[in-house]
């Protein structure tokens, strides 16, 4: 599993960290957390484009991404 700490950060750096962590780790489960809707919206839509199952869980206004 790969976990990756965007909170803090404006798009696009949360998606192409994302982004790279899928191309560089074909079939790892990604876990992503970010602190705002724009972000986790933009992941959520690149996780669909590239076929990957995507859940969101949300504790203390931190979004955690997970993608299969």
């Amino acid at each position: 599993m790969i976990e990756l700490d965007a909170k803090g950060l404006s798009c696009p750096q949360p998606l192409m960290m994302v982004n790279d962590a899928m191309a560089g780790n074909p079939g790892e489960t990604i876990v992503v957390e970010v602190d705002t809707a724009t972000p986790r919206d933009n992941i959520l839509r690149l996780a669909a484009r590239k076929k990957r199952q995507a859940s969101v869980e949300e504790v203390d206004d931190i979004f955690r991404i997970t993608i299969e």
